[in-house]
């Protein structure tokens, strides 16, 4: 029974085989391939399947990636293709002693004319995209062309014998060899092939062996699926090689547009490029910039030497420059800093160049020159602008300070004469500040043309800052100094004609200072300050003229130095004494107070009057200190009196000048000093000049309400010299008004002054009370009494007197007025 079931289970294998061997190998196969190719798809993430696909670039790098695969694919599945077409009649023979004739022939028929028909059905895929579609009949023709081998296993396998199966399985071996290496630039469709090949042809030999085959053929499945994966793994491997060799690729063509794209960017902004000729002095490379200066691309095409064509071109400044180079290139020698100057017309001008070169040798044979040439026209244009600026004036052209002070340093005492005229524009501000920045430039601009067409034969015109000129104009040895002056005199003239600029006509004068070089000064340089002098002089006489130095003007001036430096000193060591000058009441002639007075006795200078120092103190800044001590010392001097006399004790005035009230809080300077000393705030009196008004009223306004708040009383001083406007009297918190010492000295020739009694009367109605300066004679006390005058203060009550002639002044007066009150 054993023998027979055997048996049985035998034929009934025979019989399935004999009607149907394909449908018995690909019932096995597929059930096979089923279950291994789940564990391919399990395994596929970790054999690293996946990292090939060309999801990973981006959509234009992926299609090239698909058709690189597709192309060199497609080059080396020719061989197979051929193989297909060998091999199948041989496959065939090798079953036709039991195998069935028509099943092999059918076969071999399909497989040789189906792998010419994947020929031509892919042969289009050469002239592919790369698009997922190309790929995907690529993988299609590899499955059809692995099943034509599988099938061919299954038609021949199970009938060959001996020595016939042993070649039928070197030629699917050699079919799975080509296959892998005709599939393996694309580890898709070889992964495919290699499966159907490999994989199918284990099956069917495992079916054999099952069936009617010996145990070896047990073997080959085994064989096959070992294959199968040291195949797959071989296809992986160079899949990934070919993958990272484009993706360098791409890598490297990135980089390569980035550099080119670079040097593009260079090219379009470089100003230094590479210029090469050859032995015979022909131009063989050179940028686009230097050709087309050159005379275009002839310069590079024609056998004319470089230096003869640079020669034909070159502006005649960088000459000298070009004769250097030419030496250095006969001689070949190397050469450096050659600057050659090309006309240009884009820039409408020329441009720079500058050269270098050295001479090449090979083998001590000469090659001709290479070196740099570098666009240098923005580095001399600013250079030249840089020299003009330190030459020029960027507004009218004319010579700055600069140049006109190197000029005049130049001079030489033994062959140069020279007049030179120092020019300021009168009114200038005015219109400047009236008419706008414009206008005013147009102005300096059209008054820097007028001198410019005076000054001439050799003459120098110049701008030394704002509205101030200078003129040079050369001297012969008969020149005389009446005859510059004259030309001075013209300047004013021309300069005074009327200036039509845009829609306004406008005028101006001039004052003009002349010094002379040689006779004034040996000494270039001085001239100008000589100059300054003499106009100086010009504007103090009224403006409008020309004055000319003379020494008496250098006199005034090292004697203002020398007032100006020991001032400093005496303001410092505070050797400037108070003079006091009494203020009486003109009705009974009672003492009322004192004017401080400062008084300057130097031991080198002698006695200076403050006619002299009090204006130098006030330009310098020094009357800051100067006017505290002044305050501090007449508030210290103000207290004695009051410690003597009581409430009945004379008030001292103290001049503040204008400059203490722009730069110090005079409010609290003043408390700080009456704090100090103990003197009450009724006893003190401030005196202002209508000049303190002029510039800051609101502000001074505001001080002078804080002094009255605080009991200080508020003089204007020289009321009726200045512009006296009724204003100040009604806003200002005055107390006195001081008549001006030129208005009663007229009281001694005039019956009747109406300036004085109108300044009285305005006095009056405003609450304030008069006093009189300069008041020297009984006549002039008698007429201010008439007149209704309060108060008097001259030579007639007493001169300035120092501290102590003034406490014996005071003690006297005090004595007479406690007499004539018990009498």
């Amino acid at each position: 029974m054993r023998c027979k079931s055997k048996a049985g289970k035998s034929d009934l294998y025979r019989s399935h085989l004999s009607h149907g061997p394909i449908t018995l190998g690909l019932a096995c196969f597929l059930t096979m391939l089923k279950r291994i190719w789940g564990q391919i798809l399990v395994l596929s993430g970790a054999s690293g399947f996946a990292d090939l696909r060309s999801n990973r670039f981006a959509p234009d790098a992926a299609k090239r990636y698909r058709r690189d695969q597709i192309i060199a694919t497609l080059d080396q599945t020719q061989l197979l293709l051929l193989g297909n077409t060998l091999f199948a009649p041989i496959l065939a023979f090798q079953a036709l002693p039991s195998g069935s004739l028509p099943l092999l022939i059918g076969w071999t028929l399909v497989m040789v004319f189906g792998s010419w028909a994947l020929f031509f059905w892919t042969r289009p895929l050469y002239r592919c995209t790369g698009e997922v579609a190309d790929l995907t009949r690529m993988k299609q023709r590899a499955f059809i062309d692995g099943s034509f081998w599988w099938m061919g296993m299954a038609c021949v396998y199970p009938h060959a014998t001996g020595d016939a199966k042993a070649l039928v399985a070197i030629i699917v071996t050699g079919a799975v060899a080509l296959g892998t290496f005709g599939y393996s630039r694309s580890p898709g469709p070889g992964m495919i092939y290699l499966a159907m090949t490999c994989l199918g042809s284990g099956a069917v030999a495992l079916v054999t062996g099952l069936t009617v085959g010996t145990p070896s053929d047990i073997l080959v499945p085994f064989l096959s699926i070992f294959a199968f994966v040291a195949l797959s793994k071989s296809v992986l491997d160079r899949g990934r090689a070919i993958l990272q060799s484009f993706e360098n690729v791409e890598k490297l063509s990135e980089k390569s547009e980035v550099v080119e794209l670079l040097l593009k960017d260079y090219e379009a902004q470089a100003t230094e490029w590479i210029w090469q000729a050859d032995a015979a002095g022909r131009l063989t490379a050179a940028p686009d910039l230097i050709v087309q200066l050159l005379g275009g691309t002839d310069a590079t095409q024609d056998d004319q030497p470089l230096l003869y064509r640079v020669g034909e071109k070159i502006s005649p400044e960088s000459r000298a420059d070009f004769d250097r180079m030419t030496e250095a290139v006969r001689n070949r020698e190397e050469f450096y800093d050659i600057v050659l100057a090309f006309p240009d017309r884009e820039l409408d001008g020329l441009r720079w160049v500058v050269v270098k070169g050295r001479p090449q040798f090979d083998n001590e044979v000469f090659q001709g020159f290479r070196g740099i040439v570098a666009d240098t026209t923005q580095a001399v244009e600013a250079e030249r602008q840089v020299q003009y600026l330190a030459a020029f004036d960027n507004l009218t052209g004319l010579l700055n300070r600069n140049s006109i002070q190197k000029r005049l340093g130049d001079l030489d005492h033994q062959k140069d004469r020279v007049t030179a005229f120092l020019i300021d524009l009168d009114g200038f501000k005015q219109i400047n500040d009236s008419y706008g920045h414009d206008i005013g430039d147009a102005l300096l601009r059209a008054a820097s043309d007028r001198l410019q067409a005076l000054a001439t034969d050799g003459a120098w015109a110049a701008r030394l800052a704002g509205d101030e000129f200078l003129v040079v104009v050369p001297d012969t040895q008969t020149t005389c100094s009446k005859s510059r002056l004259m030309f001075g005199h013209e300047i004013c003239d021309r300069l005074s004609e009327p200036f039509q600029l845009a829609d306004f006509e406008l005028q101006i004068s001039a004052s003009v200072g002349m010094a002379r070089f040689p006779s004034d000064t040996d000494k270039g340089q001085d001239l100008l300050s000589l100059c300054d002098l003499a106009l100086y002089d010009a504007k103090d006489g009224g403006r409008d003229r020309a004055h000319a130095f003379d020494q008496a003007m250098l006199d005034q001036l090292n004697r203002r130095i020398a007032v100006i430096e020991r001032l400093k000193a005496a303001v410092r060591d505070q050797k400037i004494q108070l003079h006091y000058q009494p203020q009486h009441r003109l009705s009974d002639g009672c003492l009322i107070g004192f004017e401080a007075l400062a008084r300057w006795n130097d031991e080198d200078l002698g006695t200076v009057g403050p006619d002299v120092f009090i204006p130098i103190a006030e330009q310098t800044g020094l009357i800051v200190d100067l006017g505290e001590q002044i305050l501090r010392n007449a508030c210290t001097d103000a207290h004695g009196w009051f410690k003597m006399l009581g409430s009945e004790a004379p008030v001292v005035s103290v001049n503040i000048s204008p400059v203490q009230f722009a730069r110090t809080d005079v409010s609290r300077s003043i408390a700080n000093v009456l704090a100090e000393t103990g003197l009450p705030a009724q006893l003190l009196e401030i005196e202002v000049t209508e000049g303190v008004l002029i510039s800051e009223k609101s502000r001074v306004a505001t001080t002078l309400t804080e002094l009255s708040t605080m009991g200080v009383s508020i003089a204007l001083d020289d009321f009726g010299t200045g512009y006296s406007s009724l204003s100040y009297l009604k806003a200002l918190p005055l107390n006195r008004l001081k008549i001006d010492r030129s208005f009663i000295s007229d009281l001694a020739k005039d019956t009747e002054s109406p300036i004085v009694s109108t300044v009285i009367q305005l006095g009056h109605n405003l609450n304030l009370q008069v006093i009189a300066e300069g008041v020297e004679t009984d006549t002039q006390v008698d007429r201010l009494i008439e007149s209704g005058c309060d108060e008097g203060q001259g030579y007639y009550y007493g001169r300035p007197m120092p501290l102590a002639e003034v406490n014996t002044y005071v003690a006297g007066c005090a004595a007479t007025s406690r007499a004539g009150k018990t009498g």
